[in-house]
């Protein structure tokens, strides 16, 4: 049996993945949530599960990208791990995978350079300090745009961990090594395989030459990040994964857009086994309309959708269940939401007649909801 667990991740993305390979029970954490996951959730679903000699192996924990609601609970457990804290000094980590974003940008170099740029003139010798030390503050700094002191914030959490997972030895996204992305291939992990179909190799390499060309320039650098979501560099920078289990297909998508997914597909020499039948789809972006297209849903049929959410910044957007229904006609499916969202159990009941899709909501009692294939 391979379970996904999905956790109550409030607004973002928090999944366990158990199963079992050679009679040995396989454990996968993937995001981390809002800093509250940690502390309401994770720590206490991670603490029930069964331990070997005092000690729970997560085989593998990995970041998908550095967006608040996916990194702040992994920076909270990796920081308790680093501190011997109580709440996680049983847990035991073998690899774990992060494209930093030094790693995005193409060099240290070329990151400090921007950082300089953007905490501007005044401020370029602090920057740099931050940008070697592996933390920022970027408290009083002159930033006009307040996408620049996203741009700092994000760059700053993401390095935060990258510091943590060098203190735990976890650094190098073992075994593919170096910046993950679409040309990375497919590997054997623990009984699981798993290719890498996003972020697409191609794209980053289109955003590393902008970063250096527009590092001297604080507003041309925080126009690389836009706030409109669906092509914001760090959901476009999602890692995405295609894990395969004794048959079985789970595709986890992070933030990523439903497009490139399917252009990371043909990037991974994957495009002639599409349309892909999936047993588990983790909807992108948490079910949010600008991140699906009617392609993407044609292209990955899944029995089962998995929607994280819990109705802020709109997501799951109503849009999205309805376009699932229409594209998958009469097929067999389930949708499960982490969250009774106002309006979604209305929805789905309204869409329901004559249809023989299923739909599952988390008990508020439990931490998360079950997915077994």
């Amino acid at each position: 049996m391979v379970r996904l667990e999905a956790l109550n991740a409030l607004y973002g993305d928090a999944l366990l993945l158990h199963y079992e390979s050679k009679g040995k029970q396989r454990l996968w954490l993937i995001d981390g949530g809002p800093t509250s996951t940690w502390s309401d959730y994770s720590k206490n679903r991670l603490a029930q599960l069964p331990r070997k000699d005092g000690k729970l192996t997560v085989d593998l924990a990995m970041l998908s990208h550095v967006d608040d609601d996916h990194v702040n609970g992994l920076l909270k457990m990796t920081k308790a791990m680093v501190e011997d804290h109580p709440s996680a000094s049983f847990i035991e980590i073998r690899r774990f995978w992060h494209n930093s974003f030094a790693d995005l940008v193409g060099s240290p170099a070329s990151l400090k350079k921007g950082l300089a740029s953007l905490a501007g003139a005044q401020n370029a010798a602090a920057a740099v300090m931050a940008a070697d030390s592996l933390t920022l503050d970027v408290a009083g700094a002159p930033l006009d745009d307040w996408r620049e002191f996203a741009v700092l914030a994000t760059i700053g959490k993401g390095r935060e961990l990258r510091d943590y997972l060098t203190t735990l030895g976890l650094t190098g996204n073992d075994p593919f090594g170096g910046t993950i992305s679409s040309a990375s291939g497919k590997k054997p992990i623990d009984g699981a395989n798993v290719t890498i179909v996003g972020p697409i190799a191609s794209r980053l390499e289109k955003f590393r030459k902008k970063w250096e060309a527009e590092s001297g320039d604080a507003a041309a650098l925080a126009s690389l990040f836009s706030d409109k979501l669906d092509i914001s560099p760090t959901n476009l920078s999602s890692l995405v994964m295609l894990v395969e289990i004794d048959g079985k297909k789970i595709l986890l998508t992070g933030d990523a857009r439903g497009d490139d997914i399917v252009d990371g597909f043909k990037d991974a020499g994957l495009g002639g086994d599409l349309p892909m039948k999936l047993d588990i789809l983790k909807l992108p972006h948490h079910g949010s309309k600008r991140n699906i297209t009617e392609d993407f849903l044609k292209k990955f049929p899944a029995d089962h959708y998995v929607l994280s959410a819990d109705g802020r910044h709109g997501n799951p957007d109503k849009d999205t269940i309805r376009a699932i229904v229409q594209v998958r006609a009469n097929d067999r499916y389930t949708m499960h939401c982490t969250n009774t969202i106002a309006g979604i159990p209305e929805l789905l009941a309204s869409l329901k007649p004559g249809k023989k899709f299923e739909y599952a909501f988390r008990d508020p009692n439990e931490p998360s909801i079950m997915i077994d294939v």
